[in-house]
This record gives structure tokens, sequence and C-alpha cells, in this order.
């Protein structure tokens, strides 16, 4: 338990993502795209990504609305804002990441030894340095020492049984079976007037591909799960006032649904609040987005949605 509530400290400096799922959601076509809000110009200048997200998140939604579709309207929507000439940069890429999952979603080739939706790993193709989990600690480097001049050879000894087999190479670092397989969202939320001194929160987003041990209770084969984290928030109010909603899509076999995201009591409760569900997305190439609100204790708070992709094996 203790790991899980301490999920948040190993990743990313900026990153307060922390641990545990629960909430299955039915595999029903999802209602159809709520309009998202527009982000704000000082929203906009901290996040220059955020345009691309304000119009590809009601494009997801709408394809998980009509799954059969879903590849065509998102190439379509991510191929016209990475041709807009007057959006930022940071949104083209963002469109363009999009465009190239869709395209050619990364196939999941489990590595060798590991069988396939029995095991947690990280899917091949997915960075490690973008990944939660146990990072793998580098050998200390020796000090430095002088060499002494060499001795003179010793006589040979007396003949003796022949020496046993020299000890096994120590197993280069990696990440082990027990590793969750953990993609980030491909781009960070933030929330306007979400900190108690009127300050922006910066959301982070996860989803962990079952099967794997954390977040708690674990996603299962077939299963994945989503992690929101409000940095520098309190801990969540034990009722959320408005929904923190994902909607995904399976692009491989065209099933989708929404769930919706929920606190823990024994998942940051001091905070930073964080969010957790978990979807029976089935295996494949599945796209994401949340969006909606988070209640902590001192604030109700409007986030801008954030889109991810994930591999299930």
């Amino acid at each position: 338990m203790a790991r899980t509530r301490k999920l948040s400290e190993g990743l990313a400096a900026v990153a307060a993502a922390s641990a545990a799922v629960f909430g299955l959601s039915p595999s029903a076509a999802a209602d159809p795209a709520a309009p998202q809000p527009a982000p704000q110009s000082n929203s906009a200048q901290q996040l220059p990504g955020l345009p691309a997200l304000s119009e590809l998140s009601p494009i997801i939604q709408q394809a998980a609305g009509n799954p059969e579709q879903a590849t065509q309207l998102l190439m379509a929507a991510a191929q016209a804002f990475t041709h807009n000439p007057t959006a930022p940069a940071e949104s083209k890429n963002v469109a363009a990441s999009v465009d190239r999952f869709v395209q050619a979603p990364v196939a999941h080739v489990p590595p060798a030894g590991l069988e396939p939706g029995l095991q947690a790993h990280l899917p091949t193709g997915v960075d490690p340095a973008h990944a939660a989990g146990p990072v793998p600690l580098s050998a200390p480097a020796a000090p430095a020492v002088d060499t002494p001049p060499a001795a003179a050879p010793p006589a040979p000894a007396p003949a003796s049984a022949a020496p046993g087999p020299a000890p096994a190479a120590a197993a280069a670092p990696d990440f082990g079976p027990d590793a969750p397989p953990t993609q980030d969202f491909i781009y960070p939320s933030i929330g306007t007037n979400c900190l108690a001194d009127g300050g922006n929160s910066i959301a982070t987003a996860l989803s962990v591909a079952g099967p794997a041990k954390i977040p708690a209770p674990g996603p299962g084969p077939g299963q994945t799960a989503y992690v929101f984290t409000a940095v520098g928030t309190p801990g969540p109010a034990e009722v959320q006032k408005l929904p923190l909603n994902v909607t995904w899509v399976n692009l491989t076999t065209g099933k989708s649904g929404s769930v919706t995201l929920k606190p823990r009591s024994d998942i940051n409760p001091e905070g930073p609040t964080t969010l957790t569900g978990i979807a029976d997305t089935g295996s494949g190439s599945v796209m994401s987005t949340i969006f909606g609100q988070v209640t902590t204790t001192e604030k109700q708070c409007q986030f801008m949605p954030t889109i991810g992709s994930t591999v299930v094996p």
C-alpha cells in the first residue's frame, strides 16, 4: 500500500502522478462530443499545445460514438490541423503525433520470454524515459586508483583441480516483469485558477495497459487504467461536483466507451488530487481523451482536455 501511495514520487519531476484505479466501464458507445472550453490566452502561452487538444478531443469523442469511422475522422482532423498555417508549432507536433499513431499504431511485440496478456511489461517501442516504474540504477563508477608497477610473475603453482566456470555476468539493468507498462498522455492539461493563490495547476495524465499490479487494484488483461494528477493541489473532495471523464476508442477492434475518473481514499488523500479509473478497452491500439472538472478541498477546477494513445497487449 505504501508503494501505491508513493507512486507519484517515482514519476518525472514535474509530474506527481500516482496510483490506484477502480470503476469498470461498460463497452457502450460514448455520448456525442460535448464542446470543450477554448484555451485562455495565458494558458495557451504556458502550454502552446493546448489548441490542438481543444480541437482533437471532441473528435475522439465523436469517433467513440462512430468507431467504424474513427480512423478516418482522426486522420482528417489531425492532418487538417498540421496544415493550419496559424497553428502554434507545438500544437502541430501534437496533431502530428496523433496522425502517426492512427496511421501506424505501435505494434505490440512482447519481449522474449514473456507470455502475452499474462505478464506486465513495457510494450516494445515505448521509451522507458517516458514510463513510470522502477528506474534501473546504473552501477557506480569505480574510483580511480594508481596502478602499481607490475610485480615479477610468481613461481608456477602445483597442479590442482581445474577451476570452476566463471560466474555469469550480471544482467543489464532493465525493466522487470513487475514494471507497470505505463504510457504518458501526449500533452499535459491545465486548470486555471485552481490553486489556493489563484494560480494554474498543470495536470499530468497517463495510462497503464493491463495486466499490471499498479495502480491498484491493477488493470487486468485487456484493460486500461487511467491516472490524472493535478500537480500542486490539495487532496480531492470526497464528492466530485462535476465529472472528469475519459472517452476512448479502440482503433483495432472498433470498441469504444467512457468512464468517470474518481478519487480513492488511499490515493494521495492529502494531495495532489489524483483521480483514477479502469476501462475494458480490450487489446489493441487505443486513443483516449480526458476532459471535465476536478473538485479539490479548496477549489472547483475546469481542466483543458488532454489526449493519449495506449497499446494494450
